[in-house]
């Protein structure tokens, strides 16, 4: 850990007999900023290591172990070197102590020590790991497992590791060790800096609003460097730092206010590469789209995200190309509370990769939606506006048809696909069946003359049927798909202690969505397309136009992360195309289509093997388990020297272990001919 040893080096002395004395920082006066720069490094090295309690032992390691445990939310318990008249059952063992030159007992209350835990042991130092021994004995005495021990500062040569790692101590991390204090002179051994995984770290932003570390940076915008970096940017991420200096980063990672431990700014940083594309030659995103011209692909989807005049306003000023405004009905519309769950990862806030919305139309009067629609396309008369509208009967549908192109909007978009509408015979309930949306299609087509864009519902046995009759009965695209009808469990969405079945959407749900823009794309009269679910980054947007897609909408990521996320699709995509010498976005749409076939013609003479990159591979043995039990056990493990070893003849080239390698260890082979027996 650098900011350990630089202080060892600016701070310690060594005194004769190997006595190093660091009481300016660590041992009598403490450096508190140090104690959490320390803690943040366990809490890094040990995050995975199923900790339920930090043990350390009075009194220097006690500072590291309760910031360590305020990081991790855990209890700290510290050995006592004499036992209180208070602690009637106790744990007891005898350590040597070697700065102390003598014996001392170690006390902890079986109250604190239980057999159920399990224990990281953190201390200042690492000499002869006669301490170590005596907490590894504690925890025996309790029946506790000891899963790791963590060091400040390790003195090598006096062998305590390997006394540790006898007695069975699998994991120990030392953050600064000593070789040697020869002639009283301190000499440091060489640490290899773990890589930084840049878009892992970056992850982790909070994706503040006022960013507290750009507001303290004189040169640069570090918080929107790595916004770019979360959203698939990372070569673009430079440009927001590029003037930035050591003292600029160092101000700006101090600042970061994230709940655990800061940002690694720097390191993030420092590891980006140059990009080697000019910004200066980045194209045009613009594209007509049912005979409109668009300045770009992104659009806003019908939902929460665009329910008044100030939010759509704000998101044209953004950069946003058009809007789907939330869909505008004759019916009271009154919303639950709460109507939100999200899917999270465990123990993880903020960010989600499913989301579940019980959301139905706007609740504003009908004559106010319209004003604020006719108001948008005024002020913005570049910028695309759809109404989203939603009848019961034909004559419902037709009025609102003809209000929308009377107030001037671009086109109508017809919702057949709202999964939790309180009225019977509305939404999905409609879309579902082939013959009321050609019905409905028909006569809003007949009823104006701009675009109409039925929207269609994924939850269908084959959405290609519903949409065979909106095309039939004259609509001019399709927009598909709607959020898929669900049920998440968790008690804080209960509505007065019942639940119901509501739409999904977030990223989960893109791989649906896909399938489902795919089967449209397919279909014989090749219909203009606006695709919808679970787009965040530009890679998922491009995805959606290389089957077939003109525009994107955009709802849950803008819920997610906001308006500003605009920027990073409109770059990331620039970017691409410049890499590719695209010039025009036109040429993207559906080029991906030919290479989809049905599973009978798709090659099963050939194969590709695996291939294990041993500099990557951290030993962790997760391809040999995964491929034991749910592949073809085609991969040993050596213990000893913790790697996979790939069996060839037992391998079928199915490559579940890439897909499930932390460490991005396990690449591919090129294509050959399988071995015929």
């Amino acid at each position: 850990m650098k900011t350990l040893i630089n202080r060892i080096q600016e701070d310690a002395r060594c005194l004769d007999g190997g006595i190093l004395v660091v009481d300016r920082f660590l041992n009598q006066q403490m450096d508190p900023d140090l104690m959490k720069q320390v803690a943040v490094e366990f809490f890094t090295r040990f995050a995975r290591a199923g900790i339920n309690k930090i043990l350390t032992v009075e009194a220097s390691g006690i500072a590291p172990a309760v910031m360590l445990g305020y990081l991790m939310e855990l209890p700290v318990v510290f050995a006592k070197k004499q036992k209180p008249s208070t602690m009637e059952q106790f744990y007891a063992t005898t350590v040597h102590s070697f700065t102390k030159e003598k014996d001392c007992t170690l006390f902890i209350s079986t109250e604190h020590l239980r057999p159920e835990d399990r224990v990281l042991f953190i201390d200042d130092f690492l000499a002869y790991g006669n301490t170590g021994l005596g907490v590894l004995d504690l925890c025996k005495q309790a029946g506790a497992e000891l899963v790791g021990m963590g060091f400040l500062v390790e003195k090598e040569f006096q062998k305590g590791r390997q006394l540790l790692t006898d007695a069975g101590v699998a994991h120990i991390e030392s953050l600064a060790v000593i070789e040697s204090l020869e002639d009283n002179q301190i000499k440091l051994k060489d640490q290899k800096p773990k890589n930084i995984s840049i878009y892992e770290e970056a992850s982790r932003c909070l994706l503040c609003q006022d960013a507290p570390c750009s507001k303290v940076c004189k040169n640069g915008d570090p918080a929107r460097a790595i916004r770019a970096i979360r959203f698939d940017n990372h070569k673009i991420a430079l440009r927001w730092v590029k003037d930035c200096t050591a003292a600029d980063l160092e101000r700006a990672e101090k600042a970061c206010i994230h709940y655990n431990w800061p940002i690694r700014i720097k390191e993030i940083i420092n590891a980006i590469h140059q990009d080697d594309v000019d910004d200066k030659n980045y194209p045009s995103l613009n594209i007509t789209f049912c005979g409109i011209p668009c300045e770009n692909p992104f659009f806003l989807a019908s939902s929460a995200v665009c329910t008044n005049y100030e939010m759509v306003a704000r998101a044209f000023e953004a950069g946003w190309a058009g809007v789907f405004y939330k869909t505008i009905c004759m019916q009271e519309i009154r919303e639950v509370s709460p109507r939100f769950d999200a899917m999270h990862n465990n123990g993880i806030h903020g960010t989600f990769y499913g989301f579940r919305n019980m959301e139905q139309l706007s609740e504003n009067p009908v004559e106010m939606d319209f004003d604020i629609l006719h108001r948008l396309k005024c002020d913005y008369p570049t910028k695309v506006v759809v109404a989203s509208i939603m009848g019961k009967t034909e004559e419902e549908w037709v009025m609102l048809a003809r209000m929308a192109e009377e107030k001037g909007c671009d086109a109508i978009e017809l919702n057949f696909s709202c999964p939790q509408m309180k009225y019977k015979g509305m939404g999905s309930d409609v879309g579902q069946i082939p013959e009321l949306v050609k019905t409905y299609t028909a006569c809003v087509k007949n009823a104006v003359k701009i675009p109409v864009i039925p929207k269609m519902t994924p939850n269908i046995t084959n959405i290609a049927e519903p949409a065979k009759a909106c095309l039939e009965a004259g609509a001019d695209a399709l927009s598909a798909i709607n959020t898929i009808k669900s049920v998440t469990m968790g008690y804080d969405a209960e509505i007065s202690g019942h639940r119901t079945v509501s739409g999904y959407s977030g990223r989960a749900v893109r791989p649906i969505a896909l399938r489902c823009i795919l089967e449209l794309s397919k279909m014989p009269d090749k219909p203009q397309l606006s695709g919808i679910g679970g787009i965040e980054t530009w890679r998922d947007a491009l995805e959606f136009i290389q089957l077939g897609c003109g525009n994107v909408q955009v709802c849950t990521a803008v819920m997610q992360y906001g308006y500003r996320i605009i920027d990073d699709l409109i770059l990331g995509l620039q970017r691409y195309m410049v890499k590719r010498g695209i010039t025009q976005l036109q040429e993207l749409v559906g080029e991906l289509l030919p290479s989809f076939m049905n599973p009978d013609h798709l090659d099963r003479n050939t194969m590709i093997y695996p291939k294990f990159n041993r500099e990557l591979c951290v030993g962790c043995g997760r391809c040999m388990v995964s491929c034991n039990d749910g592949g073809h056990q085609a991969i040993t493990f050596d213990p000893t020297t913790r790697s996979p070893r790939l069996i060839g003849t037992k391998c079928v080239g199915c490559h579940l272990c890439r897909q499930v390698c932390p460490a991005g260890a396990i690449g591919v082979t090129k294509r050959i001919k399988k071995k015929t027996t």
